[in-house]
């Protein structure tokens, strides 16, 4: 029997829950029996898959960043060390100097710093453990030198019940406008919002990160459909989300890629808005940087190789 990691929820916080659970099945609901027979033009435009997005070229690293990602392991004074390139991952990560400073940023804005001692290359995933006092706190993502600037996120369970309806209820819209696989198999089934996330960005957009699922039941290989959205809108004028960049794979529910946020920061010089994310394919991971190209457009920047860690 599986369990979960999350506690007992309060009382008040079940409520809200529970109400918001039932308000977005039925904006579920309602937006597929009225599914259109064909495909918003505008949302279709900007659609870029995971096969796309993996094709990113590392080359596109943004030197002013430093010169390797960290992510955090199950343990916050664990770090996996990525480098740009995975062709030249070992030599890459041989110029990393020993007891380098580290910048560690949690998804909620949160920084601190730590101790990279020394890095070591398994030849499948390159581990390091940090030294702090006091002791690392959890934290997402992190960067050897460079200019980056946290962008705090703010989760779904963190809006007030009216704006947590309204934003789900939008991504559900937004996500029911996509193309369907060729086969249509999931054409009007109900989405599952899975995890939504905003912050804004010094120009004064609020951005929105959401994934949603939805699933065909069948009892020996359940098939799963997960998108992610990123879309914008201007607090100051307009309510409606407009998006900028998805993502959609399909797939077995075990192996099928599932696409996380991690934080999001304005990296190098140019402070130019970006989001980390992580793709898990069951068996391997992988991390994305999309970066803002414009008002409404998003592109990945960087991508790198599968790890089996």
């Amino acid at each position: 029997m599986k369990t979960t990691k999350l506690g007992p929820m309060e009382p008040r916080r079940r409520s809200k829950y529970w109400l918001l659970a039932a308000l977005v099945l039925l904006a579920s609901a309602c937006e597929h029996a009225r599914a259109p027979s064909r495909t918003d033009s505008v949302s279709a435009s900007i659609t870029q898959s995971a096969s796309s997005a993996a094709s990113a070229a590392s080359g596109n690293w943004d030197t002013g960043i430093g010169p390797v990602l960290l992510v955090a392991t199950d343990s916050a004074d664990g770090a996996y060390v990525i480098a740009p390139d995975s062709a030249r991952a070992t030599s890459e990560l041989a110029r990393v100097p020993n007891h380098a400073a580290v910048t560690l940023f949690g998804r909620g804005g949160t920084v601190q710093t730590a101790d990279l001692p020394e890095v070591v290359d398994t030849n499948v995933c390159a581990v390091a453990t940090l030294d702090a006092a006091p002791p690392p706190r959890p934290w997402s993502i992190g960067f050897l030198g460079g200019v980056v600037a946290p962008l705090p996120m703010d989760s779904l369970e963190s809006f007030s019940t009216a704006d947590s309806v309204s934003v789900a209820t939008q991504a559900i819209r937004l996500a029911s406008a996509l193309p369907n696989d060729s086969a249509g198999r999931f054409t009007g089934l109900p989405f599952t919002v899975v995890a939504i996330w905003r912050f804004a960005i010094p120009s004064g957009q609020e951005v929105v990160v959401a994934t949603l699922s939805r699933q065909i039941n069948q009892e020996a290989t359940p098939l799963q459909e997960r998108t992610m959205i990123v879309a914008e809108r201007t607090p100051s004028r307009d309510t409606t989300l407009v998006p900028a960049y998805t993502e959609r794979s399909y797939g077995d529910e075990d192996t099928i890629e599932s696409r996380e946020p991690l934080a999001a920061a304005l990296l190098g010089p140019a402070r130019t808005p970006a989001i980390v994310v992580s793709h898990d394919f069951g068996n391997a991971v992988s991390y994305t940087i999309l970066e803002r190209a414009g008002d409404r457009q998003w592109r990945v920047r960087w991508s790198s190789g599968r790890r089996h860690c």
